[in-house]
């Protein structure tokens, strides 16, 4: 599936192939031109009308940041990790960029609340209508942070509830303890601790990515999107910081639980052992 975004546009919007073969300016017009779950005719067809390299599923799952990070002939190739809500539990899935002086390409195989916003506006906190690819990929940089930390958010909100049932004083409170289940607590930390795992290698991706970016656009950015990425640089690096604490949060509530099996398991060692006893007396 092929998205488009055009200048004075706010969202992008999907365009059939046969359309875009009729008329070949609007694809080399467009900002941002969204490739995803591409067939090979569409990669193709856009690898061959704009003249730049479109990167194979394959290339995009590269590890190596040379790899990920590289200029060639004036055309910037990024890629990063951006965490899918396609399974059961998040995982992180590879989306590349191909950023030209003019517009960027954007190439993913599974969808990603980030990108999917760009489809209405009403989902979008701000809005705005672009005129420039820079502006557009800046924005779009802006919406992944936000969404790392909303998941992060989610995540301690998460941990805060699990923490009171822990630690449960009160009856209720134990009630619910009991209800859920030790075992079960564990997984849950287990899930939450792979969903921030997850989200760090999201948000430390990013932050290799936008040093390349800026070196190869920061002379050509308007000011309040140089302002805008300045900001954005600030977050990630707070997210970052937001995420190693949200791990030793996981890591000590998950000491707490399984100390808490384990009493539990020596108390009924204890009770089977006081009974043995009784019933050997008897």
């Amino acid at each position: 599936m092929i998205h488009l975004l055009q200048p004075g546009e706010d969202s992008y919007k999907a365009v059939a192939l046969d359309e875009l073969r009729a008329s070949k300016p609007m694809l080399k017009d467009a900002l941002w031109i969204d490739l995803f779950q591409p067939t090979d005719e569409e990669s193709q067809f856009v690898e061959k009308t704009l003249g730049v390299d479109i990167p194979s599923r394959e290339e995009m799952n590269q590890i190596a940041e040379s790899s990920r990070l590289f200029e060639e002939n004036g055309v910037l190739y990024l890629s990063c990790w951006l965490l899918c809500l396609d399974t059961a539990i998040p995982t992180n899935s590879s989306v590349s960029f191909v950023l030209t002086p003019n517009r960027f390409v954007s190439i993913r195989h599974s969808d990603h609340h980030a990108i999917r916003i760009f489809n209405s506006t009403r989902s979008r906190l701000q809005t705005r209508r672009f005129h420039s690819g820079e502006g557009v990929f800046v924005d779009l940089l802006d919406n992944i942070a936000g969404h790392i930390a909303s998941m992060l958010r989610l995540v301690e909100q998460d941990l805060n509830s699990l923490s009171e049932q822990i630690f449960a004083e009160q009856k209720a409170q134990q009630k619910k303890l009991e209800k859920l289940g030790l075992k079960r607590i564990v997984q849950r930390l287990g899930k939450r601790n792979s969903v921030v795992a997850n989200l760090r290698e999201s948000s430390m991706s990013l932050s290799t990515l936008m040093p390349f970016f800026l070196g190869f656009a920061g002379k050509r950015l308007k000011p309040h999107v140089a302002e805008q990425l300045k900001s954005l640089e600030r977050d990630i690096k707070s997210l970052r910081q937001y995420d190693s604490e949200l791990s030793s949060e996981i890591n000590f509530l998950l000491d707490s639980t399984v100390g808490l099996i384990n009493f539990e398991q020596n108390q009924s060692i204890k009770i089977l052992s006081v009974a043995a006893v009784l019933v050997a007396l008897i």
